[in-house]
């Protein structure tokens, strides 16, 4: 399955999910192989985006479908950005219709997962960061249980959680952005309330140390603390200062547990994000080259290897001395 918008589709393409007005009346059934008179059909309906399923060539790899949810995302956020600061109204619709899609694929890719290699990189690129943040929200939410519904309004909140910073500002919107967000936003009805809170609740924390109110404990929203963690996490890989392993990441997201997020949303990020998939070349203490080919799923950042130099399975779990130094 992958999303695209309406301009993108091609004749051939079958549809991966059924289209239905906004009264339930089904339009298009799921399968249907899309012609030239259907595709102008769909665009009159002014439908923005669809699900087309995946060809075998397309499916093969799995980074493929990733890497299709991540430009969808990318035009997407570009799009608000560019609207946002010509002071234009944000293209709630747009996004509305890309978060039902994305959040059926989701709910539908059981071993989508997050990897190192899939971070994008920026220094200061909210768009990239956004759409690192917005990934990662959603699938900590399917792993903490969420239903297609929460799941979309995770994927509104944190692909619009620095919204507030795209508008033109001098160094003292960094502190009120939570507030300048919510307050654009508001305005529009189609955005729901869980939304609306991971936007004005993002820097805030379970003990109250976060910004810019100080809401803690049962008052910050479990939907907040996933975006929140996420941008967090994200920040912290993509700082220029140092390098940055997975292992490192991990351990700094565990470092929040019972004081900026919950037991449960850490547990769930650690669910959705996978250091050193399958296949991962690393270097380990001493100089050793060695290739990931299996996972413990107890402790992810701690996986079988084998020995590049002599070809045996080295479990890292059982050799604690033994440190990754790279990704390579």
């Amino acid at each position: 399955m992958r999303v695209v918008r309406a301009d993108q589709l091609q004749e051939g393409d079958k549809l991966g999910r059924s289209i239905y007005t906004e009264d339930g009346r089904l339009i298009l059934r799921q399968g249907v192989v899309l012609d030239k008179r259907l595709i102008e059909a769909i665009k009159k309906r002014n439908l923005r985006y669809l699900s087309i399923e995946t060809t075998p060539a397309y499916g093969a790899d799995p980074r493929a479908l990733k890497e299709n949810l991540r430009i969808q995302m990318k035009g997407l956020l570009t799009l608000v950005l560019d609207t946002v600061r010509r002071g234009g109204p944000v293209p709630v619709d747009e996004v509305l219709s890309w978060s039902e899609h994305m959040a059926g694929i989701v709910m539908e890719e059981r071993d989508l997962l997050y990897h190192y290699e899939d971070l994008l990189r920026g220094d200061g690129d909210l768009v990239a960061h956004s759409v690192n943040v917005c990934f990662l929200a959603m699938l900590t939410a399917k792993a903490l249980g969420y239903g297609k519904h929460r799941i979309q309004g995770v994927a509104v909140g944190s692909l619009l959680h620095d919204i507030g910073l795209f508008k033109p500002h001098d160094g003292t919107m960094i502190i009120n952005h939570p507030q300048a967000g919510y307050e654009l936003l508001r305005q529009y009805p189609g955005l729901t309330p869980a939304a609306l809170q991971i936007v004005v609740q993002h820097h805030e924390q379970l003990d109250g140390r976060g910004f810019p109110y100080g809401t803690k404990g049962a008052e910050l929203s479990e939907e907040a603390q996933i975006c929140g963690l996420c941008s967090e996490f994200d920040y912290f890989m993509n700082d220029k200062l140092a390098d940055k392993l997975p292992c490192g990441g991990i351990e700094y997201v565990m470092s929040k547990i019972d004081t900026s997020y919950s037991y449960a949303v850490v547990r769930g990020f650690l669910k959705a994000f996978v250091p050193y998939p399958v296949g991962t070349e690393i270097r380990l203490t001493g100089g050793l080259h060695a290739t990931v080919v299996e996972l413990n799923q107890g402790h992810l950042a701690r996986p079988v290897v084998r020995l590049n130099q002599f070809g045996t399975k080295f479990n890292l779990m059982e050799h604690p001395s033994f440190m990754v130094e790279a990704v390579v």
